[in-house]
């Protein structure tokens, strides 16, 4: 007589595998919905990081900027190139760095709650080889400055989803570090 598996047997161990991914499936989904804005802010914060590089490797200031309650940042030196000829290029071979920040589709940064941000357009000029006139007719919010010395402004941003989970960046300003924190569901 040979041995194995009736129809009947493999259909209940089907349905009970597919019992078992209807259960499971929507916090899995919620897990990988929370892990793209942790990754989103993360993103941002190892951007604060290298603002602050910048800053400290070059002898200036840097700012980080963000478009308003957009998904795009910039880092931008404080003051523009010397050695510049009339055409805006660098006649040295030290041009400032510039890096754009770009998060994923559906995500955007705002700065913490009670915190009003004054916007500003900027100079294409400003964006070096960024592509500046996209750049420049975006909304960006005050800069937040990194110093030379390695200190930066205190401040809380926040990176959110579409359905409103967010995770806090913070920057503290005495040191220029900043860490990621917990996402959590914000209620509008």
């Amino acid at each position: 007589m040979a041995a194995g598996f009736s129809l009947l047997e493999l259909m209940v161990v089907v349905a009970i595998i597919a019992m078992i991914s209807a259960m499971a499936s929507p916090q899995l989904m919620s897990l990988m919905r929370e892990n793209a804005v942790f990754d989103a802010a993360d993103q941002v914060r190892a951007s604060l990081g290298e603002t602050r590089r910048y800053a400290i490797d070059t002898g200036i200031d840097y700012e980080f900027r963000f478009e308003v309650n957009g998904a795009t940042a910039v880092v931008l030196p404080s003051e523009s190139e010397q050695n510049v000829n009339e055409a805006g290029q660098s006649t040295t071979t030290d041009s400032y760095i510039r890096m754009l920040v770009e998060l994923p589709e559906g995500m955007r940064i705002r700065a913490d709650e009670d915190v009003e941000m004054a916007t500003e357009t900027l100079d294409p000029e400003r964006f070096g080889q960024l592509g500046g006139s996209q750049l420049a007719q975006k909304a960006w919010a005050t800069a937040v400055l990194f110093r030379f010395d390695g200190t930066s402004d205190d401040f809380v941003f926040r990176v959110s989803d579409k359905e409103g989970l967010t995770c806090k960046v913070t920057l503290r300003g005495l040191t220029g570090t900043s860490k990621t924190g917990l996402v959590y569901q914000e209620d509008d």
